[in-house]
This record gives C-alpha cells, sequence and structure tokens, in this order.
C-alpha cells in the first residue's frame, strides 16, 4: 500500500507522538547549551510498559518533531558561515522536520526519562525512543 496522493504534490503520512520533552529552554535556543543540560522525556502514561529494562542502556536516541519549525531552504548557510545542503546540516529547518539526538541516559522515574545532550526544546513532541547499541551503531 503506498502513501503517496494521487496527485504526487503532496505527499504525507501521521505520525503519533510518544510523549514530549521537558526542557527549560524554549526558541531560539542555542544546541551547544542545550546539550550540556539536563532534561526530561515525559513519555504518555498508556507507553510505560514500553520502558521496561530501558535503563540498561546508557546511551539512547530520541526522535522528535520540531514542532516550532518553519519553512526551509535547500542549501543555504550553516553554523558558522559555510554553504551547506540541508541533508548535510544540523538544521531544524527541513522538508520533513524530524529530529534525532543520541543522548546520555541518567534515571528513570516511572514515565520520566532524565537524560543529557538533548538539543530540543520544551514541550517538543517526541516519536519514538531506540537504544543506542554500540555493537550496532559503532
Amino acid at each position: 500500500m503506498s502513501f503517496y496522493r494521487e496527485d504526487k504534490k503532496q505527499n504525507y503520512f501521521k505520525l503519533f507522538p510518544i510523549g514530549y520533552v521537558e526542557s527549560s529552554f524554549s526558541p531560539p535556543s542555542d544546541p551547544e547549551r542545550m546539550r550540556e543540560k539536563e532534561s526530561y522525556l515525559f513519555i504518555f502514561p498508556e507507553y510505560e510498559e514500553g520502558l521496561h529494562r530501558i535503563e540498561e542502556s546508557d546511551f539512547i536516541y530520541v526522535i522528535f518533531y520540531f514542532h516550532k519549525s518553519s519553512g526551509y531552504t535547500l542549501k543555504g548557510k550553516r553554523r558558522g558561515g559555510e554553504i551547506k545542503g540541508v541533508f548535510a546540516s544540523r538544521s531544524p529547518h527541513r522538508p520533513s522536520p524530524i529530529g534525532l539526538t543520541r543522548v546520555k541516559l541518567i534515571a528513570r522515574e516511572k514515565n520520566r526519562l532524565k537524560v543529557r545532550g538533548l538539543d530540543a526544546i520544551d514541550g517538543t513532541p517526541i516519536l519514538d525512543i531506540k537504544p543506542y547499541a554500540k555493537d550496532i551503531d559503532g
């Protein structure tokens, strides 16, 4: 089954958040400074069972939606002034505004995960969490 619309002008599919970010950061924020601080991943109660044994991972990947991002350019000036394509950058302004960050898992408190290294602002919808596996992810 295809997720493409017949007119092929706008393709889409639905994603549902599993939770949201609790952070002291709001836009605009410096990603480098954000990565030094701790924040929380609040997972909706109906997904708490899915966190079983997550604390066995020292690091996890957080996949999130850049909900405050608007518009994008395929090529433009990036941090430091160099020209790069959007797919060669970490810009939140993307055709599909999805972010991915590997974070240090500090603690689990029921359906809240305390993490360090997340570059997402307060209220950011979380799409998924995956364990970092050194033997697979390098």
